[in-house]
């Protein structure tokens, strides 16, 4: 699942600018909800209602940055590790805090640890995720000086950046550091397919969610793809170039 990508940034649904070939082939060798709807208009609630099933006003997940995922509530995860399938969860979580002990993201910390509800603790096995956003591009970083919400030119030594303040973490509730540079759905997808591969070579059915921060704010892209829009003013380079970026690593699993 991507994150803010509107209907009209694809291919498939008419851009003629955006280069997606890799979703435009799965739109067309597969199947297309053209009449599907979101359970919501923002972040938190959709996705909790893509893994229970139920309305957000019901789980208690009614805005963005509210609320948790309870524990009295069944995942999809949690019911098919019943019958026996391994889960992850790669990329954006939004459904809850991810450590009580440190600062992290909107909410995550000791003034958050009412709303501590990870992945780890609604059936998954193995994760690799933030809170919340992220940039699109060196996840963990902002340029020195550059407080801009929206876009910014990547920064290519880390003594240029300052921490961005949201962290990924693991399903040992640990801040993971290595392989976070680079296009953020690169990152993800780093961890995803390895977690598939390994099921896969098991023998063993298993459940994947990866959900891709693209194109939320602050969309960062990288010289090559940023290069590819390079007609366009800065912002639309930024946008555009993390959407064909995020489009490569469909690709890739597939």
């Amino acid at each position: 699942m991507c994150d803010d990508l509107g209907w009209g940034d694809v291919g498939f649904n008419g851009n003629k600018v955006i280069r997606t070939p890799h979703l435009d082939a799965m739109a067309k060798g597969g199947m297309k909800f053209n009449r599907f709807y979101a359970a919501a208009p923002v972040c938190s609630p959709t996705r909790g209602s893509c893994i229970t099933g139920r309305h957000p006003f019901r789980y208690g997940i009614p805005f963005a940055n509210s609320g948790h995922m309870k524990p009295e509530e069944l995942t999809l995860a949690e019911l098919l590790k019943k019958q026996g399938y391994t889960t992850g969860h790669f990329g954006k979580w939004h459904l809850g805090t991810l450590t009580k002990t440190v600062k992290d993201a909107n909410r995550g910390g000791p003034r958050g640890a009412k709303n501590y509800s990870p992945p780890q603790l609604n059936g998954f096995d193995v994760c690799f995720s933030p809170e919340s956003k992220v940039p699109t591009w060196d996840p963990l970083f902002r340029p020195k000086g550059n407080n801009s919400r929206q876009w910014w030119d990547p920064v290519m030594a880390a003594s240029d950046a300052n921490p961005y303040g949201t962290a990924y973490w693991n399903e040992h509730g640990e801040s993971v550091t290595e392989n976070t540079r680079g296009a953020n759905s690169r990152v993800i997808m780093d961890r995803a397919i390895p977690f598939i591969q390994k099921a896969t070579q098991a023998r063993q059915p298993f459940f994947s969610i990866i959900w891709f921060h693209t194109p939320h704010l602050p969309v960062v892209a990288g010289p090559r793809h940023a290069a590819i829009y390079r007609d366009y003013p800065k912002y639309a380079q930024h946008y555009y170039g993390c959407i064909t970026a995020m489009d490569e690593q469909v690709g890739r699993l597939r």
